[in-house]
């Protein structure tokens, strides 16, 4: 029986593996630089995931675990780990770039599990170059496999340079096949990609278009959109906007999802690579509460500290934990705002 709440958290991700089989030049996952790496099992076993999220339930509210990576499906235990969490009374969510949805694995997950597949183009080859491999035609193999099988699942889309034309076809392929919801994520940055980032960032006029273009396809079908990854309003108003859900940095709140990785360590989120405690030496609750964790949601952009609109505080300048990755620091703005091309917060950044 889980015991009485000592931190407000309802949700959490687990890094089953430290591995992907896709090679997104976007990619921000911290092992991909982590020098650390070698040598090391890089993944959760099956009884460790349950032992971990147990530990978390002993001093928080949790309904829901996010299963992520790498790719949780080189995990050939992922189904088990699934049938597992819903056992115990949880929410599971299975993050994946829907690669490797076989039949025999799908059939061995509990009817009506949830799924967040990445879809980044209607255009194969599209898609292709931004997944860093063929798959575009597996994907959508597998995703009509999901639907036979009695999954379900949310259409991840990443808006990039590249693909920041195509949101609106992305999204209604995604519906036809079944998609129940939409998230569409602009691409966020790490010390890895950075140097990529003319390349990869969409300039404020495309990322503009592309919201207008999930604004139009929402309308036109009668859905919402999550804008899950922080937008900053010096780059595009969110207010503008009926159909498009935007979500802002939860900072440490009770809708933060803190990360568990493979080797049980707990982070601030699945972008950052700040290690705030292990889950295997120290209590979830103790972890949350801890000066560490406190120092570092704290800080503010100096560019943000004088903006007046009226969503600045929701907003403190996007992700800090893109700033710390790029920057080493959390008390600049987010390097997508001034890559995107948006003039500096200031005494005058007030909507009308």
């Amino acid at each position: 029986m889980q015991s009485e709440a000592k931190c407000d958290i309802n949700r959490v991700v687990v890094e089953l593996v430290a591995a992907c089989n896709n090679s997104c030049a976007h990619c921000y996952n911290y092992w991909q630089h982590n020098s650390d790496k070698a040598n090391q099992p890089r993944r959760l076993e099956r009884c460790e995931v349950r032992d971990l999220v147990s530990k978390v339930r002993d001093d928080a509210p949790l309904s829901t675990v996010a299963i992520s990576g790498g790719e949780p499906f080189l995990h050939e235990e992922l189904p088990e780990i699934v049938c597992d969490l819903a056992d115990d009374g949880l929410n599971a969510v299975v993050i994946t770039n829907g690669t490797l949805l076989g039949e025999a694995r799908l059939k061995r997950f509990p009817t009506g599990t949830a799924f967040e597949v990445t879809l980044f183009s209607a255009d194969a080859d599209l898609h292709n170059r931004l997944a860093g491999r063929v798959v575009f035609d597996s994907i959508l193999d597998g995703l009509v496999r999901l639907e036979r099988h009695g999954g379900r699942f949310v259409l991840a889309l990443v808006v990039t340079r590249l693909n920041a034309h195509d949101v609106s076809r992305t999204i209604e392929l995604g519906l036809a096949l079944g998609a129940e919801g939409i998230m569409l994520n602009r691409v966020n940055l790490s010390r890895r990609c950075l140097p990529l980032a003319d390349q990869i960032v969409p300039d404020a006029t495309m990322l503009q278009a592309s919201l207008d273009a999930a604004e139009k396809t929402a309308e036109k079908y009668d859905i919402s959109v999550a804008v899950s990854v922080p937008i900053p309003p010096c780059l595009v108003d969110p207010q503008r906007y009926r159909k498009l859900s935007f979500g802002w940095c939860p900072r440490g709140g009770s809708e933060s999802y803190y990360t568990i990785g493979w080797n049980s360590l707990v982070r601030p989120c699945n972008h950052s690579s700040v290690v705030l405690g292990d889950l295997c030496r120290e209590t979830f609750a103790d972890i949350v509460n801890s000066a560490r964790t406190t120092d570092f949601w704290a800080p503010e952009p100096k560019e943000c500290r004088r903006c007046r609109h009226p969503m600045a505080k929701l907003c403190r300048g996007g992700c800090p934990a893109a700033a710390d990755e790029c920057y080493g620091t959390r008390e600049r703005i987010d390097p997508f705002v001034a890559i995107c091309g948006a003039s500096p917060p200031s005494d005058s950044s007030v909507s009308g």
